[in-house]
């Protein structure tokens, strides 16, 4: 008997080893903003979501969901969470950036401005500062200006500030600007500081999230690899709704922010309502965002909202019960 059980025991430390050697796939991921609606990818990592899929991240913070795009394009970056905009303007020219992992579809964005002005209409003649042009906050903030009977570039002049919103937020604390465009948490900070708050968009359009996305090419090379991806973003979601002071410590270290009850109002304020537990698309949603371009870009015209989702993995682990 005693033989039996020494052989067993040597086949179990043989497997445990040999799953040991394998290799994890090095994958680079990217995120565009310092927003907790794009923490599922940074819990993924800090969590150990990635590492229990076989996965080895690097995950890198790059301003722009645009220039994300571009990394993706250039092979730089496998996967990243980038916004609608950016795959708009990537694919009206010959993209194929798709989502793989859908995190909602109502937005952090709000509109901010001095004390001394108080309703969006004032804004004619002033100066409205966004991130990088084409991207998410630029494509809304045309749209809300246009809703509200002003000309962007034309009645608001749009400016581009490559900075993150805490930077955005210094320039409006300066006067430099006149008014900013902030996602949470900076724009709980700008409420605590007494700017005026002109618009949320989230009350004015449905506009999907900065969500995980990669090439269609990517995919045809890798299925599986992004399979596991999705996979580890499904354990992070859940771990951000189940575990608060987990989830709030990850929250601290990419934030920056040291404040546990400011970051404990964000959380349940702002992201759990928000973001989505299935990851599944919101086609809807997309429709709506298309339907708009395509009005603005004869480009545009020639996309399909299915082109820009891809459903397959999270089609396929609802299966699995995932």
């Amino acid at each position: 008997m005693r033989p039996v059980i020494r052989g067993l025991t040597l086949l179990v430390v043989l497997f445990l080893m040999s799953r040991d050697c394998v290799a994890a796939d090095k994958i680079n991921f990217a995120y565009s903003a310092l927003s907790g609606l794009q923490a599922p990818l940074w819990v993924a990592k800090e969590a150990g979501f990635f590492r229990k899929h076989d996965i080895d991240p690097q995950v890198l913070f790059i301003v722009g969901g645009r220039v994300i795009s571009q990394a993706m394009f250039a092979g730089e970056v496998q996967m990243g969470v980038a916004s609608m905009a950016a795959l708009l303007q990537a694919n009206s020219v010959g993209g194929d950036l798709t989502y793989v992992a859908f995190f909602g579809s109502k937005t952090d964005y709000a509109l901010f401005a001095t004390k001394e002005i108080t309703d969006i209409k004032q804004l004619r003649g002033k100066r409205l500062g966004i991130g990088q042009f084409g991207g998410g906050p630029d494509f809304t903030s045309r749209i809300v200006l246009e809703k509200n009977g002003l000309v962007p570039d034309k009645d608001v002049r749009i400016i581009q500030m490559l900075v993150p919103d805490s930077g955005r937020l210094a320039a409006l604390q300066a006067g430099a600007i006149e008014a900013i465009l902030l996602q949470a948490p900076t724009s709980l900070k700008a409420v605590a500081l007494g700017f005026n708050q002109l618009a949320d968009y989230s009350t004015i359009l449905p506009f999907p999230l900065a969500s995980l996305a990669t090439t269609r090419a990517y995919i045809r090379q890798s299925p599986g690899v992004v399979k596991r991806a999705v996979k580890a973003h499904l354990d992070a979601v859940r771990h951000i709704f189940a575990n608060e002071e987990a989830a709030l410590k990850i929250l601290a270290q990419y934030t920056k922010i040291t404040d546990t009850a400011f970051l404990r109002e964000y959380h349940r304020k702002i992201i759990l309502p928000r973001l989505s537990q299935t990851l599944a698309p919101d086609r809807a949603a997309i429709e709506f965002i298309l339907d708009l371009e395509k009005k603005r870009n004869p480009a545009a015209a020639k996309l399909k909202t299915e082109s820009f989702f891809d459903a397959t993995f999270i089609e396929e682990l609802r299966k699995e019960r995932y």
